[in-house]
């Protein structure tokens, strides 16, 4: 097994822990871990080995289908932090009434695996806590919907301020991190190249004083960086 695949599996393994729901330490821990264990991972690989060019791959994140609103947020967030980038790719098939769209991810093979696991298990992870909190939720008068869309924009917030955090702390104890997290210029010349046009929608206003905005936020921001699930 190549160090490359050896890595991977591990993180993927670290992944799955995120996968039960019932075990909360774990899945908050995974989430941010994985992305700290790549890029640890990659310096060491730089200092390693010499680089020469590598393959860039395109991975969809699903079927062509409807996209909604808090997957465009959480592919950007997650494309910001794990080296790749993404485009909306469009068809409609001669029987379909609407064009159904597809995201898709571009970048080194192992990013690009990476970003596809995270996205998933993010995914997953909101899904799993705002149907907890709705649940949970006896007292409100706005509908499960409603709710539930307050609580995605407050998740997604806090994991983006997490993972900034993340960022900083990190190039703080090593330098090399600055550089590291950047998406390679190599995959931002072939996107450049090879994709037309840019994603652009407007969300709604938040309240962000509402408490299902508030609870997702806190589950978004405080996933932990605790190393023993890494060792």
């Amino acid at each position: 097994m190549s160090e490359n695949s050896k890595i991977l599996t591990k993180i993927k393994n670290l992944l799955t822990l995120a996968e039960d729901g019932n075990n909360d330490e774990e899945s908050q821990t995974a989430l941010l871990m994985a992305q700290k264990l790549m890029l640890k991972y990659k310096i060491s690989q730089d200092e390693l080995s010499d680089t020469g060019v590598q393959k860039i791959i395109i991975k969809s994140l699903s079927v062509y289908k409807r996209l909604y609103w808090w997957e465009k947020v959480l592919v950007q967030i997650i494309a910001d932090n794990f080296r790749v980038l993404f485009y909306i790719q469009s068809n409609r098939l001669p029987h379909q009434n609407s064009v159904r769209r597809k995201l898709v991810l571009m970048g080194y093979p192992e990013d690009v695996e990476l970003a596809y696991e995270v996205f998933h298990l993010a995914a997953e992870a909101m899904k799993f806590y705002s149907t907890k909190y709705i649940e949970d939720t006896t007292d409100s008068n706005e509908s499960p919907a409603t709710l539930r869309k307050s609580y995605y924009r407050g998740f997604l917030d806090g994991l983006d301020e997490k993972y900034k955090k993340q960022r900083e702390e990190m190039i703080a104890e090593n330098e090399k991190y600055a550089m590291i997290i950047q998406t390679p210029s190599d995959v931002k010349e072939k996107f450049e190249q090879d994709v037309n046009g840019h994603l652009a929608f407007k969300l709604d206003e938040a309240n962000v004083q509402s408490d299902s905005y508030l609870q997702g936020f806190d589950r978004g921001q405080s996933i932990s960086l605790d190393t023993k699930h890494i060792e």
